[in-house]
This record gives C-alpha cells, sequence and structure tokens, in this order.
C-alpha cells in the first residue's frame, strides 16, 4: 500500500523542488500541529493536509485520490543546504537517517538488509495500480513481533536522518495525543544530524517497532483495527517525513494484550503492598 501522502504524477527521475519531486513529501512540524493549522500527519505542497481516510479509501474501494501534475506542482525555491556539513559528515562515515517520504508499507517478512536502492522512473503510478487491492488482501499487516517494515524515498539532500516514529493505534491519525514513541529498529544512512546525506532518488527500507502494549482499533475509510505509523527527520527546512496505514496480525495483537494484562497485575499487587503498608 502507497504511503498516506503518495500522489501519482510526481516526478521520480528528478531532485529539486522546481521540477515538482517533491510535491508529496510530508512537512510534520509540531507548531502547526500544536495551532490546529494541520493534523498529525502533517501537509504536502502539492495537495495540503495530509489525511489517512483518502487513501485508505484508494487502496481498499478504488476511491479517487488526489495526484499531482509533474512541474506544474513545482514546490518553488530549493531548500537551503550547507554543503559543508554534507561533507564533514560524509568524512565522519555515521549511518543513521531517513527517507524524504514514505512510498510504501510491506508489514512483516521482508527484507531487512538496509541497503539502498537508486531508482528514477518518469512519474509515480502506485496509488492507481494499488486502488482496490485491499478489498481482496485487507491493509498490510505487521509482523507477528509488532514491526512494520517500510520504503523511505530519499528524494534530495535533507531528506537523510536521523529520525523519530510513533504509531497511533485508536485515531486513525487525526488525533496527535493518539501517537505514542515508536521505536526505529532499521534506518538508513544520513550523516547523523539535521536531515541530511548525500542520497538523491533512493529508496531505503525502514523499520519501526510497534509500542509494547499497542492494539490496532480504529476504524478508517472502509477498514477496521487500524494503526497509523508517522516518522519525520530533523531537517530545518521540515522535519520532513511520511506515514502509513497498517492493522496486526492476530499472533501480534494476542502478545500486546497479554502485555497489558501483565503490566495492570503487576500494578494491582503494587498498589496492594502501598495500600499494606
Amino acid at each position: 500500500m502507497p504511503g498516506l501522502s503518495v500522489a501519482d504524477g510526481t516526478p521520480r527521475d528528478c531532485s529539486s523542488n522546481r521540477c515538482g519531486s517533491q510535491a508529496d513529501t510530508s512537512i510534520i512540524r509540531d507548531s502547526e500541529i500544536e495551532k490546529g493549522k494541520v493534523g498529525p500527519l502533517g501537509r504536502t505542497e502539492g495537495n495540503g493536509a495530509v489525511n489517512a481516510t483518502t487513501m485508505i479509501q484508494s487502496f481498499m474501494s478504488g476511491a479517487a485520490a488526489p495526484t499531482n501534475d509533474g512541474a506544474a506542482d513545482a514546490t518553488g525555491v530549493e531548500d537551503d543546504i550547507d554543503q559543508s556539513q554534507l561533507r564533514d559528515g560524509r568524512r565522519s562515515k555515521q549511518t543513521r537517517g531517513l527517507g524524504s517520504f514514505l512510498s510504501g508499507l510491506f508489514g512483516g517478512g521482508q527484507d531487512n538488509s538496509g541497503a539502498g536502492n537508486k531508482t528514477e522512473t518518469a512519474a509515480e503510478t502506485n496509488v492507481a495500480a494499488t486502488a482496490g487491492k485491499g478489498a481482496a488482501s485487507g491493509l498490510p499487516t505487521c509482523a507477528d513481533d509488532g514491526s512494520i517494515t517500510m520504503t523511505f524515498r530519499q528524494i534530495n539532500q535533507d531528506g537523510a536522518g536521523p529520525m523519530e516514529a510513533a504509531v497511533d493505534g485508536t485515531s486513525g491519525g487525526t488525533d496527535p495525543a493518539a501517537f505514542q514513541p515508536a521505536e526505529v529498529t532499521q534506518d538508513v544512512p544520513g550523516i547523523g544530524f539535521g536531515g541530511l546525506s548525500l542520497a538523491t532518488n533512493t529508496d531505503f527500507p525502514v523499520t519501526v517497532q510497534m509500542p509494547a502494549g499497542m492494539t490496532c482499533d480504529a476504524t478508517v475509510g472502509g477498514a477496521s483495527n487500524v494503526c497509523v505509523v508517522r516518522v519525520r527527520n530533523g531537517a530545518a527546512a521540515g522535519p520532513f517525513g511520511g506515514s502509513a496505514a497498517f492493522t496486526q496480525s492476530a499472533a501480534a495483537r494476542k502478545r500486546a494484550i497479554q502485555y497489558r494484562l501483565k503490566k495492570r497485575a503487576a500494578e494491582n499487587r503494587r498498589r496492594h503492598l502501598l495500600e499494606g503498608r
């Protein structure tokens, strides 16, 4: 399933704002979320606020999704990237990073090699190609250990990391308070600060571990038991990132519920001990 901001027609063979390649990159700023300008999934320059319902409906039932029109949807001037930082970072050989938008979510059991794959095609087509397929397949499903593996596409030099992740199990990506911090267990190369690296137009695998005890309980766009994962970097012009929808395997859900029960029992024992003093 495509990421929740991905838009067909966005160029994938260039890396500048002027060519329109960044029109479906999510910009996820706390200041804009806190002021109510956007929801917790941020916005794109091409289509505005990111709405999980729109993309889930497209995947589940074939409903129409927003598109972009190449250079006609160019997003303005280029980001101001300090080239000396890139050179210094390359020499430091640090290895944490991120892609600039989430191009797809696979669920569990995917390749975890971590190697990037540089690809260039004329324009994005994956939204239309996968429209309606969820009716038979359902949403992507996390692995039984609660991990979610995604593909990030780094478009230009400030689409790298390090990055942070969060997962929402209840609101379908609409309530900022529903997002819980999540561990990134597989990242992609970067210089280690400022969202910078030398890569362009490269796809990287990213894996996020669901918070312990979380279950996927939202109903969104014709799908039930939905979670939404969000990732973003620390770029000065951003933060840039993306989001995707998924559900849990039966084993992962059982494991989360067992964790909750054990935690609740431990808390009850501790409370009883305190009351007995």
